[in-house]
């Protein structure tokens, strides 16, 4: 026999089966399939049955559209019965139908912004003057902002303080000083005189004469960042709230964009061959700046990087204010005011010697501040020769009628009005904003809430 035959060699069995982790999680991930399986297999019998549903047919397979035109329809039988109640005649359907037309194309212009209104004529004259003066403010006031929702008022002053007024109580809410008897480096704080401000719903933004621009919370006055990269003082900031964007002027000749979200440069905008000296925007991305002693207007438009130029009558044009998106008002030294359209090259109106003659020097009295009532008629303008006065425009913006004089001694540095138009804030000073030419005796630096009464006709 060979010696590899072996014989009753029995056949080797299996090993068992060891119980591990693995074959554990495998079985369940086959019971779990089995699960979903039969859970999809139920829910398709489940499928067949259509569950219970309040709305109709009709309103089930409406589409967008359609529920479009259903609450349209729903909007313009609302307003048809508030004109028919209103006008107390069901039967004049003609005269409804041109009211409901007017209030369609109102509410159009007022979602845009662009709603224009007539109130010059009604207003009567300011007998309710509030003065709101605080020690912090030791040298002029030059500048003052507004809060979108009117509570607040910011101004600033030459001395590095900017002050927040609660215009509910008319006093201080908070303020931040700089303390030149014992000056201290401190980031966060101007220790240069502020020269303009701009405000939206979550920034504040504050200009000085060395071109530091601050950033800080609105409410709290929190400081957030600051911008760096004007070389002059700056003379000029504007906030757009779409964007949050920063616009900003200065007397380094430039205007430059900022973005306020990641606190960072943008862009610079060239043109200007003199110091600007003040902005305001018209519309998004469409600012007008005025120019100064270069005696021009520019109306920049940021999306198409193009510019159009306005040339004035003479002097230096030192203040600008927006009247809606195709018109705006200029002071100049020369003791000019100006109406500006955006499709003219020179202004529709020219009202010269507006605030009278200087009777030390012959020369007519420098116009230091101009602001105007978005979307409507009014106008006002101040200077140094103790006055302020108010002006309707009429002839589609071609003339400039004067209304009254409100007796206010010192510079007028600023007027702002607040944005639903009932009151007017001034910002008086001993000295102009921009130097020391004049000083008026006896003022003191103080922001001035007048109120506005209009005469409904």
């Amino acid at each position: 026999m060979s010696f590899f035959i072996r014989k009753n060699v029995s056949k080797r069995k299996k090993p068992p089966v060891r119980i591990t982790n693995n074959n554990i999680k495998k079985k369940k991930t086959q019971n779990q399939a089995d699960d979903e399986i039969s859970s999809d297999s139920s829910e398709s019998d489940h499928d067949d049955q259509q569950p219970y549903s309040s709305e109709s047919d009709s309103d089930k397979y409406i589409t967008a559209s359609e529920k479009k035109v259903q609450l349209a329809k729903k909007y313009l039988s609302e307003i048809e019965e508030e004109e028919r109640r209103r006008l107390e005649d069901d039967d004049d359907d003609e005269q409804v139908n041109k009211n409901v037309l007017k209030r369609l194309k109102d509410d159009v212009l007022d979602q845009k912004g662009q709603l224009k209104t007539k109130l010059a004529e009604g207003l009567s004259f300011p007998t309710d003057i509030v003065e709101l003066r605080n020690r912090n403010h030791v040298k002029a006031i030059t500048c003052t902002v507004i809060s979108s929702n009117d509570k607040y008022a910011y101004s600033c002053s030459k001395d590095s303080s900017i002050i927040q007024w609660d215009l509910e109580t008319c006093r201080v809410h908070k303020s931040l000083s700089y303390n030149r008897k014992r000056p201290q480096h401190n980031p966060t704080h101007h220790t240069y005189p502020v020269l303009s401000l701009a405000v939206s719903d979550h920034y504040l933004a504050s200009g000085d004469n060395s071109g530091l621009i601050v950033i800080r919370n609105p409410i709290t006055l929190d400081y957030i960042g600051s911008l760096t990269g004007h070389k002059e003082a700056v003379t000029g900031l504007i906030i757009c709230n779409e964007s949050n964007q920063l616009f900003s002027c200065s007397k380094d000749k430039s205007v430059k964009v900022w973005n306020l979200v990641d606190m960072c440069y943008i862009e610079t905008l060239f043109g200007h061959q003199n110091e600007v000296t003040c902005m305001d925007m018209l519309q998004k991305d469409r600012l007008v700046t005025a120019g100064g002693m270069e005696n021009m207007v520019r109306v920049w438009k940021i999306q198409d990087e193009t510019q159009l130029i306005f040339n004035g009558t003479g002097g230096s044009i030192d203040t600008v204010q927006k009247i809606d998106s195709a018109h705006f008002v200029t002071g100049s030294d020369n003791g000019t005011v100006s109406i500006w359209g955006t499709l003219k090259k020179k202004p529709l109106c020219n009202v010269e010697n507006a605030h009278g003659i200087n009777h030390t020097n012959g020369q007519p009295n420098w116009v230091s501040a101009v602001g105007a009532l978005a979307n409507s008629d009014l106008v006002v303008s101040g200077s140094n020769n103790g006055t302020i006065k108010f002006w309707r425009c009429s002839n589609n913006f071609k003339s400039l009628l004067p209304l009254f004089d409100v007796p206010v001694k010192g510079f007028i540095n600023g007027l702002v009005f607040t944005n639903d138009g009932s009151r007017l804030i001034v910002v008086i000073g001993n000295e102009h904003r921009f130097g020391r030419w004049h000083n008026v005796t006896g003022v003191k630096n103080s922001l001035h809430v007048i109120k506005l009464n209009f005469i409904k006709k």
